[in-house]
């Protein structure tokens, strides 16, 4: 069987995101597809990573010299799916669609926080995002994340009354050390993970009390996914943060309501996501007066939270609309 004999696929994302292109590879695999990857921007290090954040035009010319080499030695692509794609301009999707059937992407960051897609996510096919604002200012789909973990709670009895599994970013140290601070008779799991010294230092000087009170929950190594699931299914609930200048649910929301297992969360606009009952999930802000987490938790311990399992296949039937492009074909012919 040649290469061409099946649908080509090329999906630009970000490589070292943790596994979560590889599990957006296979649900493509799933569906028939031969998947070819790129890395959302270039090069694919930690050079090119501060490339973009300090000087994106730089970043947008050098990706698009590397998509230029990609593509003119490979076959037609029937589909690009671009993930995040901070590194993508204009000049890029023009050239992606030169070259595939159909172009489709989405971003799991809003536009107030990364607005790298807004002057060319109108030249795709499709566009979705994860932010509920930014689906109701801009008119696009919202497509939610998804889980990616079969664990499930197997104690009546949790060991945990509160789990933190995150990556260090935005207020998050100082969003932990109040919940930590307010928790101190109480059973916790803690696991905070920064990739570096260098990336983890704009936080410490952001919050170095914090960061000296957390420090034996700092970690450089990261915890393995299972591990991570095994922590939080053996929790009463899970503390979540999403970056204030975003409105989107985070996957960790979907991976704690999949295990039956409530969410804190700092986000006020989990109850226009639909997808919580209530009850599933309590609001803890990040200025929000610690001495109510403890009641908080007690009350989210005591509801039966319902089980919400939102797989990556359904992500991606969501994200690729198939009948979005079946419209467009009767359209063209």
């Amino acid at each position: 069987m040649t290469r061409s004999s099946q649908p080509r696929c090329l999906m630009i994302a970000p490589l070292t995101f943790y596994t979560f292109h590889e599990r957006l590879r296979t649900s493509l695999e799933t569906q028939g597809y031969d998947v070819d990857m790129m890395n959302e921007e270039h090069p694919s290090s930690t050079f090119g990573k501060i490339v973009a954040q300090l000087m994106l035009p730089l970043s947008r010319r050098m990706t698009l010299a590397a998509l230029r080499c990609r593509l003119a030695s490979t076959l037609r692509y029937d589909l690009v799916v671009i993930i995040k794609g901070r590194g993508m301009s204009l000049a890029a999707i023009n050239l992606l669609r030169q070259h595939a059937d159909r172009v489709v992407a989405y971003t799991w960051d809003s536009f107030q926080y990364s607005p790298s897609p807004l002057d060319w996510k109108g030249a795709t096919d499709r566009f979705a995002t994860f932010d509920i604002v930014d689906a109701e200012q801009h008119g696009l789909p919202l497509v939610h994340l998804f889980t990616g973990t079969t664990s499930r709670r197997q104690l009546s009895v949790p060991d945990y009354d509160l789990s933190v599994v995150m990556r260090v970013h935005s207020e998050r140290l100082a969003y932990v050390d109040r919940a930590l601070r307010a928790l101190k008779d109480k059973r916790v799991f803690v696991f905070l993970y920064t990739g570096s010294l260098l990336t983890f230092l704009p936080h410490l000087l952001r919050a170095p009390f914090a960061a000296f009170r957390l420090r034996r929950y700092i970690f450089r190594t990261p915890l393995s996914y299972d591990q991570a699931m095994a922590a939080i299914a053996n929790s009463s609930a899970t503390l979540d943060y999403a970056h204030p200048l975003q409105s989107g649910i985070t996957v960790r929301c979907f991976e704690a309501l999949s295990m039956g297992v409530p969410v804190v969360t700092n986000n006020p606009h989990t109850n226009r996501a639909g997808i919580f009952n209530v009850g599933d999930v309590a609001l803890f802000p990040l200025d929000g007066d610690p001495k109510h987490l403890p009641d908080l938790i007690a009350q989210l311990s005591r509801h039966d939270t319902r089980l919400t399992i939102r797989t990556i296949d359904e992500f991606m039937t969501n994200l690729l609309d198939s009948s979005v492009a079946d419209a467009a074909k009767v359209r063209n012919q």
